[in-house]
C-alpha cells in the first residue's frame, strides 16, 4: 500500500442529489463506517449472476470480506467510496482503492438489480472520478469477466478513454480519471435525458391537488382551480381546504392524505404552514410540488433557512419543486391541458417553452404573448428557483418535440458553466431567447430583494450568450417579438434585407433602423428592378427601400413582394404599410398571403418576412402566409430590433462546432507544482514571483520575453550586453500596475551609456523599488492586452483588448467564458473596435490574429484547469506579422475549490448542509 493517504471524511456526509435515467432522485454521498450492514445487504440481494460478475463466483462471504476490507480503508484515508441512496436504502456503491502504482486506484462498482438499467452506475462513477481527481488519482483500473458486457458499457458510455488488456477469462480495463471534454459531453447527454424525464413528469401530471384553495376569487389557490378547469385539464383536480365542502363544483378535501397518491401538489398556503404541508405531501407519496407561497429566500436569512428545509424534505421524498414564490406552471399539450397558474390570462397553445423567474413578469409576458398571437408549449414560473431552474427547462426543451423555441426571463444563474454547455447543445437545433434582469446596479439590488438572485456583470452575461448562441435581448417586448419571429419564420440566410413600402418616409425610417441593427440593405439587380417597374411603372423608388407609392393596391404589392422574395437577392423582407386608403390592413394581409403562397413544384421562398403596420393600435397577430405566419409589428424599429439578433444567431449556428482543446497531462503537472508550492507558502493567496509566472505560463506554451533583474545601473548594463541591444529598462516592482504612468520605463536603448542614463532616471522615480528589469526590445506591432479574471458567479473570463498607454481611456475590451475554442477567440477579437488594426490599417502589414486566438484559447485552458488562478495580466502583448511577444505578465492566486464540482450531474442543493441519509 502506498504511503499516501486521502483525507478522512466527515461522519455525517453531505448528500448530493442526482437524477436517474427515469427522472427519479437518488442521493449521492460518501460511504461511512456505519453503512456496513447496508452495504453487505446490497451485495447479498444481488442475483447469482450479479454476484458472479462482481466476485467471479457465487458466494455470500465475498461481500462481507469486501465490505470489511473497504470500510477500514475509508477510515484510514486509503480508499474513497460513494453510495447512492433511494428511499433510505443504499442501492449502489462505487469505490476505488489506491494501489502501489503511483496515481492508480482499483475501481469497483455494484448496483442493486432493480436499478441496474437506470443509469446509477454512470452517475456514481462520475462522482467517484471527481473525488478521486481531487485526491490526485490519475487512473482507474478494474478487472472484469470477459463476458461482463454491462460493466464494459458503463465505462465506455461514461466517455472515458478505455484501454483493455485480456487475461484468459478476465479483462483488465484502465482509463484516465480526468473529466475531459468527451466525458463532460457524455455527462451532459445523460443528464439531459434524465432531467427531461423528471421535468416531463412535473408538466404531465394525471392528478393535481391544490392545497390552500380558498373561496374568494382573489385567492391564488382558487385561481389555480379555476384555470385548471378553464383549460380543460385531462386529469383529476382535488381542491384541499378543511374549511370548504365544494369549490367551483369540485368536492374539497381536508388533507392531501385523503386523496393520495397525487402526481402534483400546488401549494398556496402562508409561508409558515408550507413546511408541514410539504411533510404531509411526502407522507402521502406526492410526486412533485409547485409552491406559490412567498416569504422564503427573497425575505431574508430566516426565509432562506425555511426554504432550504423544505427542499431537503422534498428531496428525501423524491419530489421535484417549482418555486417557491412563483406563478405556477402550464402545459398546452391537448393530451394534458394543464394550467396550474394563478394568471388571469389564458395560456395559449404554441411551440415556445417559456420560463420566467418573476411571477409578475410571467403575467405580463403571457398577456403580451396573447396580443402577439404567440402560444407556448410549456410555461414555468421559477420564482426563487429552489430546485427547478432554467437549466432544467433547457434539458426538457431539447427532448420535447412540441417545442421549437425557448424564451427565458432570468434574474440569476445558479450554475453558469452548466448553462453554457446545455445552451450550446440546444442552440444548434432550437433558438434560445433570453432576457436577464438586474444588469444595472439598481436592478441587481432589486433582483436580490425580489428573488434572492445572485446576478453578475453584464460583460459576463454578454460573453456567455455570445459563446452559447443565446439570443440576448434588452427588454420584455423585444424578447417576445424576437421569439415571435423565430416561432413563425425560417432563419435568415444572411444579413441582406429588403424593404417594400407604400410611402417613402416610412421606408427611410425602416432603412435607418435596419442599419442600426447591423442589417444590410440589399442592392437589387437590374433584372429585378426592371420587373418591379413593369408591375408598378410609377413607383417612386425601385431600389431599397422600395417606395411603391400611396396609391398601390394589394395585387401589385403582392406581385412586387413575390418578385423580391423569389429573386434570391434578399435574406429578409420587411413589408411596410403606412395607413392609407388604397392599402388597408386586410389588403396587406391578402397581399402577403398571395405573395408567399406555396406554388406547386416550387419550394417556398426561404426569406424571413415580417410586416410593419405603422399603427400601434392595429392588429398584432401573425398573418398566415404560405407555410409560415408573418409576425406583425407596429413600427419599423421594432422589426429591426427583432431581426438583428436573429441574424447573429443564424451566423453562430452556421459555424462549424469545434471542441475546446485539452492541455497535455505533463503541462498540467508542471503548472500544478507551481500553484501548490505558492499556495502552501501563502494559503490566503498571493502574487506569483516573476520566475514562477514564467514557469506557470511556459507549462502551457506561453512564453514571456526574457528579462534580467538588475540592482543598479552597472548591473543593468551587464544585463543589456547579455540580452543584446536594443533593450528596455523599467521598474521591477510588481505592485506598480502601469510603469509608464510614473515614468518607470525607458525604451530603445542602444548602447551602455544610454542604459546607464536610463537606469539612473528610472531609479529616481519616487518610492521604494525592487530594482530594475532589463528586456530586449522587440520589433513594433499591434499592441494588445490579454488576461484572465475570475467572476464570482461565472468563473474565469478571458479578456482581450486594445493595449498601450491609453488602454483604460479607450476601454476597448472583449470577454469570453471558459472553456474557450478557436471560434470563440476569433469572435472576441472581431468584437474589438480596434480589430481593423490587426488586418493591416492604412498600409500597415496584417498582424498574426491566429497567434492571438491561440494565446486566448491557451489562457482559457490554463484558467479552467486551475481555479486557483484569480487573475492573469499580459500587458502588453505585441502582435507581429508572425507570432506574438508577451512583454510582461502578472499572475495572482487565491484559494479555490476544484473546478470539477460544477460539472457534476447534480440537482441544485439547499444553501445550507443537506440532511444525511
Amino acid at each position: 500500500m502506498s504511503a499516501k493517504r486521502w483525507p478522512r471524511k466527515e461522519s455525517q456526509p453531505a448528500v448530493v442529489d442526482g437524477l436517474m435515467r427515469d427522472g427519479t432522485i437518488a442521493g449521492i454521498r460518501d460511504a461511512v463506517l456505519v453503512d456496513r450492514e447496508r452495504l453487505v445487504e446490497l451485495h447479498d440481494e444481488l442475483s447469482d449472476l450479479g454476484r458472479y460478475r462482481r466476485f467471479f463466483h457465487v458466494g455470500h462471504l465475498d461481500a462481507v470480506r469486501f465490505v470489511d476490507d473497504l470500510l477500514p480503508r475509508l477510515g484510514r484515508g486509503e480508499a474513497i467510496a460513494k453510495v447512492a441512496v433511494v428511499d433510505g436504502r443504499v442501492v449502489a456503491l462505487a469505490s476505488c482503492t489506491r494501489t502501489e502504482t503511483g496515481g492508480e486506484a482499483e475501481l469497483a462498482l455494484v448496483v442493486a438489480d432493480r436499478f441496474a438499467e437506470n443509469g446509477l452506475a454512470t452517475l456514481l462513477l462520475e462522482h467517484l472520478a471527481v473525488a478521486a481527481t481531487e485526491a490526485e488519482v490519475t487512473e482507474f483500473v478494474s478487472y472484469l469477466l470477459a463476458d461482463n458486457a454491462p460493466a464494459f458499457d458503463v465505462m465506455r458510455d461514461s466517455g472515458f478513454e478505455l484501454t483493455a488488456v485480456p487475461h484468459q477469462d478476465t479483462v483488465e480495463v484502465r482509463f484516465p480519471v480526468r473529466l475531459t471534454e468527451r466525458v463532460l459531453e457524455a455527462m451532459i447527454e445523460r443528464e439531459q435525458e434524465a432531467d427531461a424525464a423528471s421535468l416531463g413528469a412535473v408538466l404531465r401530471p394525471r392528478s393535481v391537488a391544490v392545497i390552500g384553495a380558498g373561496r374568494r376569487d382573489e385567492n391564488p389557490g382558487h385561481q389555480v382551480v379555476r384555470n385548471l378547469r378553464r383549460a380543460g385539464f385531462t386529469g383529476t383536480v382535488h381542491p384541499i381546504n378543511p374549511h370548504c365542502d365544494y369549490l367551483l363544483g369540485l368536492r374539497c378535501h381536508r388533507s392531501i392524505l385523503e386523496v393520495a397518491p397525487v402526481d402534483l401538489a400546488v401549494i398556496a398556503v402562508p409561508a409558515a404552514e408550507v413546511l408541514e404541508v410539504v411533510r404531509e405531501c411526502a407522507r402521502a407519496g406526492v410526486r412533485d410540488l409547485v409552491i406559490l407561497s412567498s416569504g422564503f429566500a427573497e425575505a431574508g436569512a430566516d426565509g432562506r433557512r425555511l426554504q432550504d428545509e423544505i427542499l431537503t424534505v422534498a428531496r428525501r421524498a423524491g419530489m421535484r419543486v417549482v418555486g417557491p414564490n412563483c406563478l405556477g406552471i402550464a402545459n398546452t399539450d391537448p393530451e394534458v391541458r394543464l394550467d396550474a397558474t394563478f394568471s388571469p390570462m389564458t395560456v395559449g397553445r404554441g411551440r415556445v417553452a417559456m420560463m420566467v423567474q418573476s411571477g409578475a413578469v410571467g403575467i405580463a409576458a403571457l398577456q403580451r404573448a396573447d396580443d402577439l398571437g404567440l402560444g407556448v408549449s410549456s410555461f414555468i414560473s421559477a420564482g426563487n428557483k429552489a430546485d427547478i431552474s432554467g437549466n432544467d427547462l433547457l434539458m426538457y426543451a431539447a427532448e420535447d418535440d412540441a417545442t421549437d423555441v425557448v424564451a427565458l426571463y432570468l434574474e440569476s444563474f445558479g450554475n453558469p458553466r452548466k448553462f453554457s454547455r446545455l445552451a450550446r447543445r440546444l442552440a444548434v437545433r432550437k433558438p434560445i431567447v433570453a432576457l436577464v434582469g438586474g444588469s444595472s446596479r439598481t436592478g441587481r439590488r432589486a433582483a436580490v430583494d425580489h428573488t434572492a438572485s445572485a446576478v453578475t456583470s453584464s460583460a459576463a452575461v454578454e460573453a456567455l450568450f455570445e459563446q452559447c448562441g443565446v439570443i440576448g435581448v434588452d427588454g420584455l417586448e423585444q424578447m417576445l417579438q424576437t421569439t415571435s419571429v423565430l416561432a413563425n419564420q425560417p432563419l435568415p440566410g444572411g444579413r441582406r434585407v429588403g424593404i417594400v413600402s407604400n410611402a417613402g418616409g416610412a421606408g427611410v425610417l425602416a432603412a435607418d433602423a435596419c442599419e442600426g441593427a447591423g442589417l444590410r440593405l440589399t442592392a437589387l439587380s437590374e433584372e429585378t428592378t426592371a420587373r418591379i417597374r413593369e408591375i408598378v411603372p410609377d413607383a417612386s423608388s425601385v431600389q431599397m427601400p422600395i417606395d411603391l407609392g400611396s396609391g398601390i393596391g394589394w395585387e401589385a404589392y403582392a406581385e412586387v413582394v413575390s418578385t423580391i422574395a423569389r429573386s434570391g437577392e434578399v435574406d429578409m423582407l420587411i413589408a411596410l404599410r403606412t395607413p392609407l386608403p388604397a392599402l388597408s390592413y386586410a389588403a396587406l394581409a391578402r397581399a402577403l398571403r398571395t405573395a408567399l403562397r406555396t406554388v406547386p413544384g416550387e419550394a417556398s421562398p426561404p426569406v424571413t418576412t415580417v410586416a410593419v403596420m405603422l399603427d400601434p393600435h392595429g392588429p398584432g397577430r401573425p398573418i398566415s402566409a404560405g407555410e409560415h405566419h408573418v409576425p406583425v409589428f407596429a413600427f419599423p424599429e421594432e422589426a429591426a430590433r427583432a431581426l438583428g439578433p436573429i441574424v447573429g444567431y443564424a451566423e453562430w449556428r452556421a459555424q462549424p462546432r469545434r471542441p475546446a482543446a485539452e492541455a497535455a497531462s505533463g503541462s498540467r503537472e508542471v503548472a500544478r507544482d507551481v500553484v501548490v508550492r505558492a499556495l502552501r507558502t501563502a494559503p490566503e493567496g498571493c502574487r506569483l514571483a516573476a520566475p514562477d509566472v514564467r514557469q506557470l505560463l511556459a507549462a502551457y506554451g506561453i512564453g514571456v520575453l526574457p528579462s534580467v533583474l538588475a540592482d543598479g545601473a552597472e548591473e543593468a548594463v551587464d544585463a543589456a550586453e547579455w540580452l543584446g541591444y536594443p533593450v528596455v529598462v523599467k521598474l521591477a516592482d510588481p505592485e506598480v500596475a502601469h510603469r509608464t504612468d510614473v515614468g518607470g520605463v525607458r525604451t530603445g536603448l542602444g548602447n551602455p551609456d544610454e542604459v546607464r542614463v536610463a537606469a539612473h532616471e528610472v531609479l529616481r522615480v519616487p518610492g521604494e523599488h525592487a530594482g530594475l528589469l532589463v528586456q530586449r526590445q522587440v520589433s513594433a506591432g499591434v499592441e494588445l492586452i490579454a488576461g484572465v479574471v475570475q467572476d464570482p458567479v461565472f468563473g474565469p473570463l478571458v479578456m482581450v483588448g486594445y493595449g498601450g498607454a491609453y488602454t483604460e481611456l479607450i476601454g476597448d475590451r472583449s470577454f469570453r467564458l471558459t472553456p474557450l475554442n478557436r471560434a470563440d477567440a476569433a469572435a472576441a477579437l472581431a468584437e474589438l473596435r480596434t480589430a481593423p488594426l490587426l488586418a493591416g490599417y492604412r498600409g500597415a502589414p496584417p498582424a498574426d490574429a491566429g497567434a492571438v486566438e491561440h494565446l486566448l484559447v491557451t489562457l482559457g485552458r490554463l484558467a479552467d484547469d486551475f481555479p486557483e488562478i484569480a487573475e492573469i495580466d499580459l500587458d502588453p502583448v505585441i502582435v507581429h506579422e508572425r507570432g506574438v511577444s508577451v512583454v510582461d505578465a502578472k499572475v495572482r492566486l487565491h484559494p479555490a475549490p476544484p473546478a470539477t464540482a460544477s460539472d457534476l450531474r447534480s440537482l441544485r442543493p439547499p444553501v445550507g448542509p443537506s440532511a444525511g441519509t
